[in-house]
């Protein structure tokens, strides 16, 4: 976050100035992850949940396994809504939003040297080391998001394959493979979701972070969020308005001079 001096009245300018940051396609397939998250994650406690493991109170095994049927229904409903899962994903990476996802990764998910001196300062700074220190000016996502969003893409990628071994299984020979993808799927949807819980508190819960929350549902960030929290991209957003404002006024400068022209040759 910027601590650069701001007048109040540009304050409440920018906070009254929306500035576009997510597409449609970014919308939906992040409220069709948070859906498939919350079916997935109860259901597969549910098929996990034993008193000798303790991972969750037994109350949930009976609960989850009632509500279904028994067992296998839960277990068929789990891989059902698995497999949509990561059909959507995937066909929206790889072919319906391909060339938004693209250049969406390439443009706002690779560190840079600014991304790395954040990473050292602010852990440091949130166990009250460093105060004074300012943090680097950030992208359209500050460095702790993109460190996050790697996560994500490599626990989704082992959640998907183990679950498709898993569900596939009799199909398998290896059976060594079979076995293994329970521990390795167990534990990517552990890692992702500790960072889930992260990412709920700071964005519906963290005032700072409000303005981001909503964009989920607008698309837009006001610009003094943008401002504070997002430098380089708010800078960036400012030049894209500029380029915009001088080409329309260059294509009104040379209708102008065709019309001139035109009326010139008239007479």
């Amino acid at each position: 976050m910027s601590h650069e001096y701001i007048p109040l009245s540009l304050r409440k300018k920018l906070f009254n100035k929306e500035i576009k940051k997510h597409n449609l396609a970014n919308i939906l397939t992040h409220w069709f992850n948070v859906l498939s998250w919350l079916l997935l994650l109860p259901t597969g406690l549910g098929i996990l949940a034993s008193p000798r493991l303790g991972l969750v109170p037994e109350v949930w095994l009976d609960a989850t396994r009632q509500m279904f049927g028994g067992t296998a229904n839960l277990i068929k409903f789990h891989y059902s809504v698995g497999l949509l899962w990561m059909f959507v994903l995937t066909f929206n990476i790889f072919i319906g939003f391909r060339k938004y996802f693209v250049s969406f990764a390439g443009e706002r998910m690779l560190l840079d040297k600014d991304d790395i001196e954040w990473l050292k300062v602010k852990p440091l700074q949130m166990m009250g080391l460093l105060k004074g220190k300012t943090l680097p000016p950030q992208d359209a996502y500050n460095a702790g998001q993109k460190a996050y969003s790697y996560v994500v893409i490599l626990g989704t990628f082992f959640i998907g394959l183990t679950g498709v071994i898993m569900t596939f299984s009799k199909y398998i020979p290896w059976k060594w493979l079979v076995q293994w993808s329970l521990p390795v799927h167990f534990s990517a949807v552990g890692a992702v979701f500790a960072g889930v819980i992260i990412h709920i508190y700071m964005g519906a819960a963290f005032p700072e972070e409000r303005s981001a929350f909503f964009s989920m549902f607008t698309g837009k960030v006001n610009a003094l969020y943008a401002r504070l929290h997002h430098y380089k991209w708010y800078q960036r957003k400012l030049q894209e308005e500029d380029d915009w404002e001088e080409r329309v006024l260059a294509e009104g400068r040379e209708l102008r001079t065709k019309e001139h022209a035109a009326e010139a040759a008239g007479d």
